[in-house]
């Protein structure tokens, strides 16, 4: 079959946001946004008008702090500070001990103020970036509200007044009790610049190290001057040995003949030494050794060469290896001189040695000295700061004391009355004007949130689009909502069955039936089964009518009330309901036995008939599918009005057995979620849905059949006559109050 629908999984669905949308919200619970709009605005409207009127008065107060002395002396920036923070300050003059003192010098005995009613009505705030308060006070009474502020000013100003004073005081205190640990302080900063130049022997560093340097050059100039005369010296020196060789003389022990033969005892000694040599080789030479004479001369040259000897040692010391005895008393004139020459060179060269000495050791004393002056210097540099410091806080303590004591004695205070208050002519509140705006305001907006929560709230679906959405069928037809939902009988049809003229109605219907005709052009699509998800969406109203349509338009129709349980088709056409489908299912009665028709013949209708113990058992039964297949030869529509989708299970059964389904969504009555839920089980029970009709539609809502009802108003005032009679505008009136109840 090629008009088969396919139906899809169902989507969630996203209510609307737009413009649109919210349009139709209001319109729809434009009573809810006028009751609530409405309350808000009394409410407000009355609260405004019974309100006390409030007067306000105000003051500036200056707060100047310049004069004021700072309490630790010496902390001052040279740089201007970030602006004062004065929330401090509103505190302080915010304090009940500050507005008790006010209603005091208020004096106002007669009708007394309470304080915290007074600190309550206090406003204090900056005035932007300057160093003023804006004091503002509030009261029913506006001469109050001015002497208030005037009693306030005047406290202000006195508290200014005694805080600069004890800051003061506290200042001088402090002073007073730091002023001996400040001069305790320079004291011994004095005492170890004192110590430091005992201690180093120096004055001034600076002036220490050039003396030190002048030292310095000073000796490295002697050293070198010595170093000259002592190379002169040892050319001197290198001269005489050479010319002491050359007469013989051996140079190392020529200062040692030199100094022994100046000594006279020496010279005696090595004289008899020399005699009795002489004797002892001539005894020698007459007498053996053995003889007495030869023994005692022996003996007497052993000990005068001891005693020789020793004396030696005496005049020379270490020097006396060296002695040659036979050469100190055999040297000449010459060798003498020279000698002597040598040996003043020598001592001359003994002399500068030891000076040179001493010089390389003052020097580097000196140069211990040189390099230790970068420290002293800055030991010094650091106690002549530190002393200049506390000497200068010491300054800067007396300095401030002075000052402390000249602003205690002080009398003028720092703040003062800019601009004095003034007695207001005019309540700040209540703005009646400017709250009945705002009330209305509000209350509109109120009602607007009101209206939109209701809708949110609200599950039913509420317009065409969005039962299209849930569904996700295609729509066979609208069906406007009217209060008598028959369609017109046409001219020249018989008044055996009841009509009524409500030609919108009339023309939705007749576009659903041209509609399915269309559906079942192709493949012979005769048996449908109009169904709904809840009970009371119109199907069954939609049954009837549809088909009295299709037979004005030459079809033989045949109308089957299936809903057992609730049967309303007998209703329409004011029959009893004693025989039916039951009966031509249970008995043995022929169904064609059973039917009502019409004058003209061409639609028959078929009633429930009596409610069985149990309908889905005589709905699935052998003898309902063959009385389908009987209605298919015999007519060219066979419209079943089946009960609801959701909690019958009647419904089910029947949509399998015809051709195509046909879903009624009646807009406000059918909730989201049961449709949803009824667009689920269909999809498992395999049947084929035709379309979905979307019934009860209004026109203010939709605007679909706003041209339908403006073209069928103007036409019916052109002809001069009002075709809806008093009791239908009744009716209609009536119907939109139970749909507000039911919105509520």
């Amino acid at each position: 079959m090629q008009n088969a629908i396919a139906i899809n999984p169902i989507q969630d669905y996203k209510n609307d946001t737009d413009f649109v949308e919210l349009g139709r919200t209001l319109v729809k619970r434009w009573s809810i946004i006028a009751i609530v709009m409405t309350s808000v605005f009394a409410t407000v409207a009355v609260s405004t008008l019974r309100t006390t009127p409030q007067y306000r008065s105000e003051t500036l107060i200056l707060v100047d702090d310049r004069s004021s002395v700072p309490v630790v002396p010496g902390l001052e920036s040279p740089y201007p500070g970030p602006q004062k923070d004065l929330s401090t300050e509103i505190q302080i003059l915010r304090s009940h001990a500050l507005v008790a003192k006010a209603i005091a010098a208020l004096g106002d005995t007669d009708n007394p103020i309470g304080v915290k009613q007074v600190a309550s009505n206090l406003s204090i705030h900056k005035a932007g970036e300057a160093d003023v308060l804006i004091v503002s006070y509030t009261d029913t009474d506006p001469a109050r509200a001015k002497a208030i502020l005037d009693v306030l000013g005047k406290t202000y100003v006195d508290y200014s007044l005694e805080r600069q004073v004890s800051q003061a005081s506290n200042a001088i205190g402090f002073i007073e009790e730091q002023l001996p640990k400040a001069q305790q302080e320079l004291s011994e900063s004095a005492l170890a610049i004192q110590s430091f130049r005992q201690t180093y022997g120096i004055v001034d560093p600076e002036s220490y190290a050039n003396q030190v340097l002048d030292i310095k050059q000073s000796l490295e100039k002697d050293a070198q001057s010595l170093e000259i005369t002592l190379t002169r010296s040892q050319r001197l020196y290198a001269e005489l040995r050479s010319q002491m060789v050359e007469a013989g003389q051996n140079p190392d022990t020529a200062l040692v003949h030199s100094l022994l033969s100046q000594d006279s005892v020496y010279q005696q000694l090595a004289s008899e030494l020399k005699a009795v040599e002489a004797q002892y080789t001539l005894e020698a030479s007459r007498f053996y050794e053995t003889h007495p004479v030869v023994k005692n001369l022996a003996i007497q040259r052993d000990n005068l060469f001891r005693q020789l000897q020793q004396r030696s040692r005496r005049v020379l010391g270490d020097a006396v290896a060296k002695v040659d005895l036979d050469e100190v008393t055999g040297s000449g004139a010459i060798k003498e001189s020279l000698a002597t020459q040598l040996l003043q060179v020598e001592t001359e060269m003994s002399a500068g040695l030891s000076q040179l000495a001493r010089i390389r050791q003052a020097q580097q004393d000196v140069a211990i000295q040189f390099e230790n002056i970068p420290q002293l210097q800055q030991r010094y540099a650091e106690l002549q700061r530190e002393f200049k410091v506390k000497s200068e806080a010491f300054n800067r303590f007396l300095e401030k004391l002075q000052e402390l004591q000249i602003a205690e004695a002080q009398e003028t205070a720092p703040w003062r009355v800019l601009e004095p208050p003034y007695e207001p002519q005019l309540p700040i509140s209540p703005n009646v004007r400017r709250n009945l705006l705002l009330g209305l305001i509000a209350g509109g907006l109120l009602g607007v949130a009101a209206a939109i929560l209701v809708e949110r709230s609200d599950q039913r679906v509420k317009h065409v689009d969005e039962a299209k959405e849930l569904t996700g069928l295609p729509s066979l037809g609208m069906i406007p909502k009217v209060s008598c939902p028959l369609v017109s009988q046409r001219k020249g049809e018989g008044r055996s069955l009841p009509s009524y003229y409500t030609e919108p109605f009339t023309e939705a219907v007749r576009s659903l039936a041209l509609n399915l005709r269309y559906l079942g052009a192709e493949d012979e699509a005769k048996t449908l089964a109009l169904t709904s998800a809840t009970s009371g969406e119109g199907k069954s109203t939609l049954t009837y009518n549809l088909g009295r349509v299709l037979s004005e338009l030459g079809q033989r129709v045949l109308i089957v009330d299936a809903d057992m349980r609730k049967p309303t088709v007998h209703e329409f056409i004011k029959q009893p309901n004693a025989l039916g489908l039951s009966s031509a299912i249970a008995t043995d009665r022929n169904w064609s036995d059973l039917i009502h028709r019409s004058e003209s013949g061409r639609l028959h209708i078929l009633t429930s008939g009596p409610t069985p113990p149990n309908p889905v058992a005589l709905l699935e039964s052998q003898k309902m599918t063959q009385m389908l297949t009987q209605w298919r030869q015999a007519y060219d529509y066979v419209l079943i009005d089946t009960p609801p989708i959701l909690g019958l299970s009647d419904s089910q059964s029947m949509v399998t057995k015809v051709d195509r389904v046909v879903l009624v969504c009646a807009i406000e009555q059918a909730s989201r979620s049961s449709l949803m839920q009824t667009m689920e089980t269909l999809r498992h029970t395999g049947c084929t849905l035709a379309g979905v009709v979307i019934n009860m539609v209004k026109s203010s809502r939709d605007g679909y059949y706003y041209n339908y009802y403006s073209y069928y108003e103007h036409d019916d005032r052109t002809n001069g006559k009002v075709e809806e009679p008093f009791e239908e505008a009744i009716a209609r009136t009536h119907s939109m109050f139970d749909d507000f109840m039911n919105r509520e």
